[in-house]
């Protein structure tokens, strides 16, 4: 290489090595905001990340706030369904380990995937923050209250 080559390489250094200083930074930025967990965040913005990890991970099978296409199989999570009999801590243990196929179901009714290590305790518990939107008042102090007695 000539030297005029040479010094044109290093100029060009020079100029690009801040560009990737500010473009390091930025990443670095990004990914330290990434910790702002849901344990992080208000009640309602909870229930917003909730919303949006609940549309992704569950609404194809549970339907939305009117609940799925399949008469109860898999359960609505709205206030015509059951899903606020059960305690919070019985609802933690359904969405992280799955569920089974259950007796007394047809043989092809879908069964409840794992979601352990797709999802956080805490992404799970926003997903909850957002079901229980759906339900009446009523309906969320019983659970409430039940959780309360029975899950430590």
């Amino acid at each position: 290489m000539t030297r005029l080559r040479v010094a044109g390489l290093r100029r060009m250094c020079r100029q690009v090595r801040p560009a990737l200083r500010r473009g390091a930074v930025a990443v670095l930025a990004a990914i330290a905001m990434t910790g702002c967990t849901p344990a992080n965040l208000t009640a309602q913005q909870q229930e917003e990340h909730g919303a949006a990890l609940y549309q992704a991970n569950c609404a194809t099978c549970h339907g939305g706030a009117t609940g799925g296409d399949i008469a109860d199989i898999p359960p609505r999570h709205n206030a015509e369904g059951h899903t606020w009999h059960h305690l919070e801590c019985e609802l933690l243990a359904i969405i992280r380990n799955g569920m089974p196929h259950r007796s007394g179901l047809p043989d092809d009714a879908p069964t409840m995937p794992a979601f352990r290590d797709r999802l956080t305790d805490d992404e799970i518990r926003a997903i909850l923050a957002h079901i229980k939107t759906w339900w009446t008042d009523q309906q969320q102090q019983f659970q409430s209250e039940v959780t309360d007695q029975a899950c430590t």
